[in-house]
């Protein structure tokens, strides 16, 4: 039973990410070996977390180290849900230690955080997992040997989280004023439906037009339970992040965020799944 329980969670990690880039699993990540001893899922998980990045080789370049570094991470994060979050944090702080200790490690991290983490249309976006992350960043970088020559690192990194913060799913949506499409002053606050849906867009932007123009024909926005904002991002004042247009937030009837920073596409699969 102890060899099952170990394999079962290797299995899961390391053959459970069939959404990733395939360029991402071409090389193996050079995972602990659980020990036999340990006897419940609970303790060969803690144990995976906490010695997970001990035998990968932060200072080898070559691309096959970096490939596999790259799976390491993403199956690192991919796993995070399923640990209770004073592990997360514990594993976490282990993993900065050793990701930060030098320039180039630093930029490996941040392009991968933000690849995998933040971008929109990666499959394991994950915004609190993130916040997560750069929290146990920012105290590496706090401390007093590193603060002076990672001052710069610091602050790029406080700004992201303070951005990232922003209208976290489950939280209630900041309020704003904004004009509707009758040209009265309203503020969102105001708005009783059992869905709101704020469309942050650019008047320029293709993609806007695009979504835009589905929007009007698409059956499921017709519905009298969705109230749809259009609104520009320089109108909500940085309350909102937002990384690229259009951007949707969807709200429930208690303006709590349901979706935060969606793509169109996301959106409409809600809904179509919502209100079928």
């Amino acid at each position: 039973m102890k060899n099952l329980l170990s394999r079962s969670i290797i299995q899961i990690i390391t053959l459970g990410l069939c959404c990733q880039p395939i360029r991402a699993q071409q090389s193996a990540f050079p995972l602990p070996d659980i020990p036999e001893s340990l006897t419940t899922t609970e303790e060969c998980l803690e144990y995976l977390l906490l010695n997970y990045w001990n035998q990968y080789d932060f200072d080898d370049a070559s691309p096959a180290n970096q490939l596999a570094g790259e799976q390491g991470f993403v199956n690192f994060i991919d796993i995070m849900p399923t640990a209770d979050s004073l592990l997360c944090a514990r594993s976490m702080a282990l993993y900065v230690e050793k990701a930060l200790a030098t320039t180039e490690r630093i930029t490996r991290f941040d392009q991968l955080a933000e690849h995998y983490l933040a971008n929109r249309l990666s499959p394991i976006r994950n915004d609190i997992i993130y916040a997560h992350l750069l929290r146990q960043a920012i105290g590496f970088y706090s401390t007093a040997e590193h603060k002076k020559t990672h001052s710069a690192a610091l602050q790029r990194t406080r700004f992201i989280l303070e951005n990232i913060d922003k209208n976290q799913v489950g939280t209630v949506a900041s309020d704003f004023k904004f004009t509707d499409s009758d040209g009265r002053r309203r503020r969102l606050s105001n708005i009783q439906s059992p869905f709101v849906l704020i469309m942050l867009y650019d008047p320029e932007c293709y993609d806007c037009i695009l979504a835009k123009q589905d929007m009007e024909t698409q059956p499921v926005f017709q519905n009298p339970d969705i109230k749809i904002i259009r609104v520009l991002p320089s109108q909500v004042k940085g309350k909102y992040h937002v990384t690229a247009t259009p951007s949707f937030y969807l709200l429930n009837s208690r303006h709590v965020v349901l979706l935060k920073d969606a793509t169109y596409e996301s959106i409409l699969q809600f809904f179509e799944h919502k209100l079928k």
